[in-house]
């Protein structure tokens, strides 16, 4: 009976310094985008974050993965971090019989405890697509294998499925982080969305007399144009380029997530916007327009949830679609507008009360 395969979680992690982060960084994408389980600190934010990186760093490199790739440069010698990796990899190096310690130079730097006689790989002529070819017939000979994670189902729901995504980064994952974000924020402040619903508001403990509660109204209209306008920002084409990436790059996760947050934070502005006048005590003359008034942006805090209930209706796609060889991309549009029947009768109401008062 031979030998029981030994499961690990990465089937490589790349051990470097951050001045060299150019070129492992395209190392690292080309090697997952021929489906290797790499570990690279740029595609693991999330689960980094909070980590001790003192412990989580020394299983990376001495027990979660088969191979530890060190490039060596001057910096990478003289920096603390990358030497507690390298002093991981070499710890573990000492209990295989095959090789473990994959080691590239990027200058002639010398690295403690690496015999002259290992063989190494000079970056002056290997060109960063070309290495990862190499790691991929080194993985394809030695033992042990990667056990991958359960596939990416659909939209992420909860903080470990989103984890699991960042982690995986599938095909087409910059859409499903974002209908996730915008999924998981909404659902955060679900509670102002109930109370919108009924038209229920807590009281500010503030009273307006009629005059300044009517010039109140006025301003209040030209803030909810403002509000609304921000989306234009926040959808703006150059803003998707740099969250989502060019056709063919990669996207950057710190920028969807704040493209995501941004949209439900005008969503929210809007709720605030309704929930303020509604918690303003005035008298009976100008009560039902101030509810005319909260009533007003009603149809864009609508047309917010519907787009991002369409959104991630359409993402959760994704896998059939990919399973089916198709591509996906999808270029984010949301106008918001105001119910022009709630805008002209609430003109029409706040004119005749300036009529009267004034």
């Amino acid at each position: 009976m031979g030998q029981p395969v030994q499961h690990y979680e990465f089937d490589v992690a790349l051990s470097y310094a951050g001045e060299d982060r150019s070129y492992v960084n395209e190392v690292a994408n080309h090697l997952r985008s021929e489906g290797v389980r790499v570990f690279y600190d740029e595609f693991f934010t999330a689960e980094l974050w909070g980590q001790d990186l003192y412990i989580y760093l020394d299983t990376v490199y001495r027990q979660r993965s088969r191979f530890t790739v060190v490039f060596i440069s001057r910096s990478y010698v003289a920096k603390p971090w990358p030497s507690h990796e390298r002093q991981s990899a070499q710890a573990r190096a000492l209990n295989e019989l095959g090789p473990y310690l994959l080691p590239e130079r990027l200058d002639d730097s010398i690295l403690p405890g690496l015999r002259p006689t290992v063989s190494y790989i000079d970056e002056s002529r290997v060109i960063p697509q070309n290495l990862a070819k190499l790691i991929i017939d080194k993985l394809a000979d030695a033992p042990g294998v990667a056990s991958p994670s359960p596939p990416i189902a659909g939209v992420p729901r909860t903080v470990e499925e989103q984890r699991q995504l960042l982690t995986e980064r599938p095909p087409a994952w910059e859409f499903l982080l974002y209908a996730s974000v915008l999924l998981r924020r909404r659902a955060d402040i679900e509670p102002k969305w109930r109370d919108h619903e009924i038209r229920y508001a807590p009281r500010t403990g503030k009273y307006m007399a009629d005059k300044k509660a009517v010039r109140y109204l006025r301003s209040a209209m030209t803030t909810a144009g403002a509000i609304i306008g921000g989306i234009n920002r926040v959808l703006d084409s150059d803003a998707q380029v740099a969250a989502f990436g060019a056709p063919g790059q990669p996207g950057n996760p710190e920028r969807i997530e704040h493209l995501a947050t941004r949209l439900i934070s005008v969503y929210e502005e809007l709720l605030d916007w309704a929930r303020n006048l509604r918690g303003i005590s005035v008298s009976e003359r100008v009560g039902d327009t101030f509810e005319l008034g909260a009533r007003l942006v009603d149809m864009p805090i609508q047309q917010i949830r519907d787009f991002v209930d369409d959104y991630v209706a359409e993402m959760e796609k994704i896998p059939e679609l990919l399973n089916r060889g198709e591509k996906v991309g999808k270029v984010m549009t949301l106008k918001l507008g105001l119910d022009n029947d709630t805008l002209s009768a609430l003109t029409e109401s706040l004119d005749s009360l300036e009529v009267e008062l004034f």
